[in-house]
């Protein structure tokens, strides 16, 4: 019988960090990756480097 359950990722994200938001924060950013079609985890890591990559700059 096969294996079942999620495929294997070629690379594991082991942490996780958590971030209180206001809820009109959250439905900002909700509303944000469904309307580019992105996780809430995608959204929140792309800002993330966006303000780590500006630092590198400056």
């Amino acid at each position: 019988m096969a294996k079942m359950g999620r495929p294997v990722k070629d690379v594991i994200k082991g942490k996780v960090v958590s971030v209180r938001m206001l809820p009109e924060e959250y439905e900002a950013v909700k509303a944000y990756a469904d309307k580019a079609n992105k996780t809430v985890s995608e959204v929140m890591m792309e800002g993330v480097m966006k303000l780590i990559n500006k630092d590198k700059k400056s």
